[in-house]
């Protein structure tokens, strides 16, 4: 079966790079492991006029935008450090999943989390980068840093594959600004992707969702995934299956399914019957993971192993296509929210050129006051952080490589 996402991002990248090639008296090329991986940057004058008008007419809450972007900036730098080390660590020594997935249309990469289609994604990526660099731009105009131009670019793996957008101030005169103001601008980025994400997840749960649900008929719980080696797989209860009940109590709608399993201790016996089968399953104790070890409290609870939805049997009647497109709106939403958020931390990364790249150099070289030790220590933890990548993504890596030379291999062998 034809994965559309897949094709359409195909022909997207296609259409994106003829584009490109057309238009290469405005293209910059930035080699990072070309012809493999590349960045191409469309130069234009988009925003910055706009950019200049906001700073100037808003200089307070403009400044005050920036004084929150480095808060927020080197908080989530520690907190995405701290979880994505002992992530990895679990990932490599615990057999827990990698806390890294590529974010790309038409891919499964989470169990239990809808996958990504082609235009979520497009429409997300556009906000974001629109959001990301406007934020860079507007700070930049505040602190009279010239900007040379504005546009989009596309990280390329062999074909232009994931558009962004860009602002390119004029770095010579960033250096020289003071270490607050050079954090200002570098941490308004990701900040104002933080806010994204805020306004939408209170959007997704006080409009878009309630309205959603409104349309639809639900009729119970299905079992959406079983997370592998744990009670409800090794009792034989699978994904597909929809609960009926659960220690004799009848479930009916999500709510009741999890509000039945709140008291559940580790070791406590659960019988499950499903529209397949009856399962009894003891419990097991949660998983603790090395994330958790650094938590000063938290409660046993049992942990069955199981990613639970909702069971619908379709739209009320007279709301089938107006659910469908709310449908639409409530995934999108949440993408929005999503990967906002997650592109936003790990812009934080204390790694290498990236956002929080600088930002760590420059802290580095505020409490060592030597160029050459602080660049140093830059480089120790940029190296750190792309070690944690790199692991971190090694299955989907094992996984491309296979999808590539098996065709190969069989016909080789």
């Amino acid at each position: 079966m034809v994965n559309i996402d897949l094709l359409l991002l195909l022909v997207f990248a296609i259409v994106l790079g003829i584009v490109m090639y057309f238009n290469r008296d405005k293209v910059k090329l930035e080699k990072i492991a070309f012809p493999l991986i590349y960045v191409l940057m469309y130069k234009t004058k988009i925003g910055l006029e706009l950019m200049d008008k906001i700073a100037k007419k808003f200089p307070k809450s403009t400044a005050v935008f920036g004084f929150l972007g480095i808060v927020f900036g080197y908080l989530s730098m520690a907190l995405i450090f701290i979880v994505l080390t002992v992530k990895v660590f679990d990932f490599l020594f615990r057999g827990d999943p990698t806390p890294i997935a590529p974010l790309l249309p038409g891919i499964q990469t989470v169990p239990g989390i809808p996958v990504l289609s082609f235009w979520h994604w497009i429409i997300s990526i556009f906000i974001l980068a629109g959001i990301h660099e406007f934020s860079h731009g507007l700070l930049a105009r505040l602190h009279d840093i010239k900007l040379k131009s504005s546009g989009f670019a596309v990280l390329s793996v062999i074909l232009p594959v994931v558009p962004a957008a860009f602002v390119e101030p004029d770095e010579e005169q960033l250096n020289k600004r003071s270490t607050r103001q050079q954090l200002e601008v570098l941490a308004a980025g990701s900040f104002s992707n933080y806010v994204t994400a805020a306004v939408f997840l209170l959007l997704f749960i006080f409009v878009v969702a309630p309205v959603s649900s409104m349309t639809v008929e639900s009729e119970g719980v299905l079992i959406a995934g079983v997370h592998e080696g744990f009670p409800a797989n090794l009792s034989g209860l699978n994904a597909g299956e929809e609960v009926l009940n659960v220690n004799n109590i009848v479930i009916e709608d999500i709510e009741g399914f999890l509000k039945t399993l709140e008291g559940v201790k580790p070791g406590d016996d659960i019988n499950i019957i499903t529209n397949v089968s009856s399962y009894s399953i003891t419990a097991a104790a949660r998983p603790i993971s090395a994330t958790d070890k650094l938590q000063f409290w938290k409660e046993e609870r049992g942990y069955l192993g199981v990613v639970p939805t909702i069971v619908s049997s379709g739209y009320k009647e007279g709301f089938g296509a107006v659910g469908g497109v709310l449908a639409w709106i409530n995934l999108l939403f949440y993408w929005i929210f999503t990967i906002n958020l997650a592109v936003g931390m790990f812009n934080m990364l204390p790694l290498g050129p990236i956002d929080g790249g600088r930002m760590f150099y420059l802290a580095a070289l505020f409490f060592v006051k030597n160029e050459r030790k602080a660049k140093k220590i830059w480089t120790v933890v940029s190296v750190f952080c792309l070690g944690l990548i790199v692991a971190g993504l090694m299955p989907f890596i094992l996984k491309l490589l296979g999808f590539v030379f098996s065709p190969v291999i069989r016909l080789v062998f």
